[in-house]
This record gives C-alpha cells, structure tokens and sequence, in this order.
C-alpha cells in the first residue's frame, strides 16, 4: 500500500511538473515549485505556532474553539504533504490547513484516534474480552445459580432501569492549581 502511494505521488507530481514545463517554461515551472514551497512552509510555522497556543490553552483547561487532538493529526498530515517536494502536495497541505477543512476532517481523526486507541488498551479485543467477530467470553468468575443440569446461568448483575451496567470507574486527581 506504501509503495503505491509514493508511484502515485510521484507520477502525481512529474505530471504536474510536466504540465507547467509544457505551459509556462522550464524557467517557470520551477521558480513557480520553489515559491509554492516557501509559501508552504511561511504558512506552516505560522500554523505550527497557533497550534502550539492552542494546545497550551487546553492543558491550562482554559475554553477554546480548537479540537487540539484532531488539529495536532491533521497539522502532521499537512505538514508531511507541505514539506514533500512538488507543487501538487503543497497545494494539498495548505488546504488541510485551512479551517474549513480541518473543521470538517477534525472529527473524522478523533473518531480513527478513538478506535486505535480502544484497539491498544484492550489489546484487539472487545469490550468483554473476546476477539472482535469471535466468540465472546469473560475472563474470571461468573456469580449465579445452576437451573438445571444444561448449567444455564442466571445473571445476577444489577442494572439500570435501560439495561446499562454502572462500572465506577475513578477518575484522575484534579491539577494543582495554577499560581498567579
């Protein structure tokens, strides 16, 4: 799958190149790549640093309009395109720069952050224990009573009303707070 992202980039921006040689002019084409990279990166150190104001106002708990998780994702990705040599991959990071595409991408990322997540703390496994697809099984005792000798069990969880089960799970001390 890597090796036919980097031919399509390449053939992507040979294309490219080739086109605005054809157009404009050697001379043209490449002063036209190599101002489309000093833009990338002008806009990339300008947007690294309000990233960075951004994630420091979420450590202080302070309210912001930023989604610092998918923001952070979302900065890599343009700045890996924005870094990569062409016109085409500048062109593509600087609009996954732009707020509107970060505002419609942002929950996409944290939803696919979500999930690899999960994946690592349950270690590919669901919710209770068993392979996703697979059987399911708990690992541990299980309370009830035999009601016949097919040793159906009888649960004895205590639920909500819904049908939920209330797991108190506690949570992480509260930050000390911050001097004046």
């Amino acid at each position: 799958m890597i090796r036919l992202a980097i031919v399509a980039y390449l053939v992507v921006e040979i294309a490219a190149f080739w086109a605005l040689t054809h157009f404009l002019g050697f001379g043209w084409a490449l002063l036209i790549t190599i101002g489309a990279a000093a833009v990338g990166f002008a806009v990339l150190g300008r947007r690294a640093r309000t990233l960075t104001a951004d994630l420091r106002s979420a450590a202080r708990r302070e309210p912001t309009g930023a989604r610092p998780a998918g923001d952070g994702v979302l900065f890599a990705g343009s700045a890996l395109f924005t870094i990569l040599p062409g016109v085409v991959s500048t062109v593509v990071g600087l609009i996954l720069m732009t707020p509107p595409a970060r505002k419609v991408l942002s929950p996409a990322v944290e939803a696919g952050m979500m999930r690899r997540a999960s994946v690592l703390v349950t270690g590919g496994r669901g919710p209770l224990g068993g392979r996703r697809g697979g059987a399911r099984y708990v690992d541990g005792t299980v309370e009830g009573s035999v009601i016949d000798e097919t040793s159906d069990v009888v649960d004895v969880t205590k639920r909500r009303p819904d049908g939920t089960v209330h797991i108190d799970v506690p949570g992480l001390p509260e930050p000390p707070a911050a001097r004046p």
